[in-house]
């Protein structure tokens, strides 16, 4: 009787006491729900998913991604949420923590962030209305790969040291905060840095000349920063608050602005005119003849009596020397070749133009006719994908070289001019297509050569160029081999893994003259620690139903840029593979687009902005 009663007892207690034998609760669980209990505001009801009696990673908890059983992102985004950050400091394998667009205030100095050392890589507390000094505990984040505080009240110094302890960051973004001082000379030594903005603070003094590659707007706002790239000049530091003084002297910065580039132009048109005479006035032109060069590809022939001669080919409208003399010139720049000019004729082509480069050599008598058959070859070009000569003039120490006048400039101007806030990203779909069709364009050319012996010899994204509808145009093919000098004898697998490099810069946002390593060895260096999502160009970041597509890509880039040639694919092989990625692409679009299950996971960062506008093409 004794024992039925102590079994009797024993049993009441444990009903009552359930917890004693119940699984210990997983630490995750309680971080988030001690977050979710700091809230002061969640008007939407985000958080109502967040149950303590769930697992985050088995059920749906807004916001959280899991790995390994583990709490491994937390995007909580323009959510309007007022709660204390202090909770998600104890989530020890948290590796991507969003919270911007919310209304989070106080100060972040008096966070314990030691929990977060081993894994978190990116880090967004933008557009919030945070406090204080700017956290040093975040130094210690060793991993942390990008910090955006932008849009805050955070004021202060910026760490001198930031750069010698977060030497890995892609991304430090403080613009619209309080910061004061100087620009920490240690952020040049963040060798991967690719997004950079501390523009509208008080920072003061000269902008340090390593950062001097970053765009104007990545310091605009702070009006006693100077040096490049900002028009202010650092050898005349005493700013002046007078409005007369002021006044006075933008006047005066612009009407001397406005007298040299009125020299310079006046310069460059003497150059033009003078060149263009000494060609046409040094001997008497005869009556210009018809000619069929290239088997109907030549138009008309003009020549001169010591053998000089102008070739228009098929579907250059033809023009005198006299009209591209009187002509308006402007330089668009000078490169290996020669020096390049943008020249409307009046009444020829309306304001578009044509594109002269001009290219200075010492030929040989005995070079005239292998240089004829160059030019004839490149003449009869015909591809929507390869910019064609419409026309040259030759003589004995340089050649004219004419070409269509295309609005976009290069895909260099396209991926790395005016980079910053503003600048309308270039989408996905658009970078896809311009890969695309230089692609095409590379393997027509290669296809026209019978053997390994054309090659472009400096391919390069300033060489693709890209027109009104956003198509990529190959130029300057072939052209060094007109120089006096031209360089020594490259196989068309060098203009392979130049390709490759070129494909990095689409996928990248990086340039190679960053002064930096190269960009196939720091994209090895990136995908071997195994952080292949931050190898992207920070405009991609909210393309997570194309990752996959991006990785491809990637993948075909480092193909093309294999350090040994004979790794190296052919053109016509790279076309299909890109191909291929489009047409799978299309694919799995059509199919999500009809199921309407859109992914819960992805690899990517989150979106610097959802709601920017892209630039797309047909």
């Amino acid at each position: 009787m004794t024992i039925t009663t102590l079994f009797l007892f024993l049993f009441s207690f444990l009903i009552h006491r359930p917890g004693i034998f119940a699984f210990p609760q997983n630490p995750d669980v309680s971080a988030l729900f001690a977050f979710k209990q700091s809230c002061l505001s969640d008007p939407g009801s985000s958080l109502a998913s967040w149950n303590p009696t769930t697992d985050p990673c088995n059920d749906t908890w807004k916001g959280v991604t899991c790995r390994n059983g583990h709490v491994d992102r937390l995007i909580l985004e323009g959510l309007s949420l007022v709660c204390h950050v202090g909770p998600l400091t104890d989530l020890p394998y948290l590796s991507v923590l969003s919270l911007k667009n919310n209304s989070f205030t106080g100060p972040v100095i008096g966070l314990d962030l030691a929990m977060w050392r081993p894994h978190l890589k990116l880090l967004y507390l933008s557009h919030n209305q945070f406090t204080g000094p700017f956290p040093h505990a975040i130094l210690a984040l060793r991993h942390l790969r990008r910090l955006d505080l932008a849009v805050n009240r955070l004021s202060g110094l910026i760490p001198p040291q930031i750069g010698n302890l977060l030497p890995n960051l892609f991304t430090l973004r403080l613009e619209n905060n309080h910061f004061s001082g100087e620009i920490p000379t240690s952020i040049a030594k963040m060798a991967y840095l690719s997004d950079l903005n501390l523009s509208y603070n008080w920072l003061e003094g000269k902008i340090p000349p390593r950062l001097f590659s970053f765009p104007q707007s990545s310091f605009l706002g702070n009006h006693e920063l100077c040096g490049d790239p900002l028009q202010h000049n650092c050898s005349n530091r005493n700013f002046t608050s007078d409005p007369a003084v002021v006044s006075r002297r933008e006047r005066n910065k612009w009407v001397g602005i406005v007298v040299i580039a009125a020299a310079l132009a006046g310069l460059v048109v003497i150059l033009v005119l003078t060149v263009v005479a000494v060609l046409c006035f040094k001997k008497k032109r005869k009556k210009g003849q018809l000619g069929n060069v290239n088997q109907g590809t030549t138009k008309k022939v003009q020549e001169t009596e010591t053998g000089e001669v102008m070739v228009f080919f098929e579907g250059c409208e033809e023009f005198t020397m006299e009209e591209l003399m009187r002509g308006s010139a402007e330089m668009l720049g000078r490169g290996v070749v020669g020096t390049t000019y943008r020249v409307v004729m009046e009444g020829r082509g309306g304001d578009k133009g044509v594109v002269v480069k001009r290219v200075r050599r010492e030929r040989r008598k005995e070079e005239e006719a292998t240089e004829r058959k160059v030019l004839e070859q490149m003449g009869g070009w015909r591809h929507p994908n390869v910019a064609g000569l419409r026309a040259y003039y030759s003589s004995a120490d340089e050649l004219l070289l004419v070409f269509d006048f295309v609005h976009n400039g290069s895909l260099y101007d396209i991926l790395h001019r005016n980079r910053g806030p503003g600048r309308i990203p270039i989408s996905w779909s658009t970078r896809l297509k311009l890969a695309l069709d230089a692609a095409r364009g590379l393997a027509y050319l290669h296809g026209e050569s019978k053997s390994n012996n054309i090659s472009h010899q400096h391919l390069t994204s300033s060489n693709i160029l890209v027109d009104s509808n956003f198509n990529a145009l190959i130029s300057d093919f072939s052209l060094l081999t007109l120089t006096s000098q031209p360089l020594l004898y490259s196989p068309q697998s060098s203009d392979v893994y130049n390709f490759g490099v070129v494909l990095l810069e689409i996928l990248t946002g990086r340039t190679t003259e960053d002064g930096m390593v190269d960009l196939p060895k720091w994209v090895q260096t990136v995908v071997r620690e195994e952080w292949t999502s931050e190898v992207f160009d920070v405009e991609l970041w909210g393309c997570k139903d194309v990752e996959d597509e991006m990785v491809a890509l990637l993948q075909i880039a480092m193909l093309c840029a294999s350090k040994e040639p004979k790794d190296r694919p052919k053109m016509t092989v790279v076309c299909k593979m890109i191909e291929e990625i489009r047409d799978r692409g299309s694919r799995s679009r059509s199919r999500s687009r009809s199921s309407q299950s859109p992914s819960l996971t992805f690899e990517s960062s989150p979106c610097l902005s959802e709601d920017t506008p892209t630039l797309t093409s047909s």
